[in-house]
């Protein structure tokens, strides 16, 4: 994973829990690299479940909870980190989740070649109602429903959102939208 989903979960951390918490975190975690990351580095997928799930012990919160309020959190620091979408991708938020394979994740290939992203694939797309499918054979399903309602937020959009597996192991889920009348 790129070391900016770390950098950004870090500090989220210490914003909303305090550096006390994040350095117990980082300490009982044992990741690869004792919590020091690099926004530019790469570092194993298994760091960030070590941080969540000692996070998740110390806060007394689920994973599934912290994955996606993260992805909330994580939403406004990518977009604004990559200033060049298309006037037509940000029109609304149905618009840029539907261009997030095609165009977001071709821009960050340009940045990071290296880098392993989810797939989102959109099964429908209309005024009303959007399809997505998510798969990633990481399994964050919930930091990526966290990173649609941050899209939403951000467009302030009021959505309901389904999300559904389509494989046991978590690797593939369905997220419906449907706007709110």
């Amino acid at each position: 994973m790129k070391g900016i989903v770390f950098v950004h979960l870090l500090e989220m951390v210490e914003k909303e829990f305090g550096e006390l918490l994040l350095e117990s975190a980082i300490d009982h975690a044992e990741t690869s690299t004792q919590g020091v990351f690099t926004s530019a580095g790469t570092y194993p997928a298994e760091d960030m479940l070590k941080l969540v799930g000692s996070l998740s012990e110390l806060t007394q919160l689920p994973p599934s909870a912290l994955y996606q309020h993260y992805g909330r959190y994580l939403f406004d620091k990518l977009f604004l980190s990559y200033p060049m979408f298309p006037p037509e991708v940000i029109s609304n938020a149905f618009s840029f989740l539907a261009s997030i394979n095609d165009v977001i994740h071709v821009e960050v290939h340009k940045l990071y070649p290296d880098a392993e992203l989810p797939r989102f694939i959109t099964q429908h797309h209309d005024e009303e109602k959007m399809i997505l499918e998510y798969s990633s054979s990481r399994r964050m399903s919930d930091l990526a429903l966290g990173l649609i309602e941050g899209c939403l937020l951000h467009f302030k959009e009021d959505v309901e959102i389904q999300m559904v597996p389509l494989q046991e192991d978590g690797t593939t889920v369905q997220f419906t939208l449907t706007r709110k009348p």
